[in-house]
């Protein structure tokens, strides 16, 4: 058997060059800040790209790879991701204050990938959420929220339409609701928009969700902060019950002491023994 063998299963375009290269990094989550996996793609063309690699696994798996069996039986499956989410916290934290050149603003001491970055994001991407200043050859960026908020609202509307021309069980829901209620275009309309709004707000902290949300009409949602609380509490939850088992870390159960049954026989015995002296007590002075 075979643990170091892992199944992806990849699009068409992505594998059919042969002069293309993958290579899968470590960087941080954008809305977590914790480790992730993503891939880059790399041609002969010097053209680079990113995707973020799903992991789909459930218990009792394996694989029959050839003539041996992969026991690691989880799924990957890359998904293309706009890099600008993976560069947003970088540039709130470096340059909220001040212009800075990218070179210096995507560095990670835990995560040393994160300056490959660069190699996917064209200029005029980044001025979609920063502000650029020019000193000769030296381009530095300065974060604009305005911007970025613009940027995000405009992907929501996009990926909106998106979802509601899709078929789906989103779909069905909203046909459903089509039917039964009046105003039957706008609700459709929000409630896509709503979806979005979940969607791109997985890539974003809880901060910038909430106000993604109030840029696109909708009160503070609540639902984000919800989803990601429920989503630490389970980890927190998980690594709890995993450090119980480890630790066998077990609160033990006091039963009641069980009543001792006397027979008649005792209780006669005992009844005569009552009114007598001990035989010890004859030989005392």
């Amino acid at each position: 058997m075979s643990a170091n063998k892992f199944f992806f299963v990849f699009k068409d375009s992505l594998i059919e060059s042969d002069d293309a290269s993958m290579s899968i990094v470590s960087l941080r989550n954008p809305a977590t800040r914790n480790a992730t996996k993503y891939l880059f793609r790399r041609s002969s063309k010097k053209a680079c790209s990113l995707y973020e690699v799903n992991c789909f696994n459930e218990q009792h798996r394996s694989w029959f790879i050839n003539e041996s069996v992969c026991s690691n039986g989880k799924i990957f499956l890359p998904t293309p991701i706009d890099p600008l989410f993976l560069v947003l916290p970088y540039l709130v934290e470096h340059c909220s204050e001040r212009a800075v050149p990218l070179d210096q603003i995507l560095i990670d001491d835990k995560f040393p990938c994160t300056s490959q970055l660069a190699e996917v994001l064209p200029a005029d991407r980044l001025s979609l959420i920063a502000d650029e200043k020019r000193a000769g050859s030296i381009l530095a960026l300065k974060y604009n929220e305005t911007k970025a908020l613009e940027w995000l609202v405009s992907k929501c509307h996009r990926l909106s339409k998106v979802i509601g021309t899709e078929e789906g069980p989103t779909a069905r829901s909203l046909n459903y609701i089509k039917e039964e209620k009046e105003n039957e275009k706008d609700e459709d309309e929000t409630g896509t928009l709503h979806t979005a709004l979940g969607i791109v707000s997985d890539y974003l902290s809880l901060e910038f969700g909430r106000k993604l949300s109030v840029a696109l009409g909708f009160p503070e949602d609540e639902n984000i902060s919800k989803k990601r609380k429920s989503v630490v509490d389970l980890e927190s939850a998980v690594v709890k019950r995993i450090k119980k088992e480890e630790n066998h870390d077990t609160t033990p159960i006091k039963l009641p002491a069980a009543e001792k049954k006397v027979s008649a026989k005792a209780k006669a015995l005992a009844k005569a023994a009552s009114g007598s002296k001990s035989i010890s007590s004859f030989f005392k002075k």
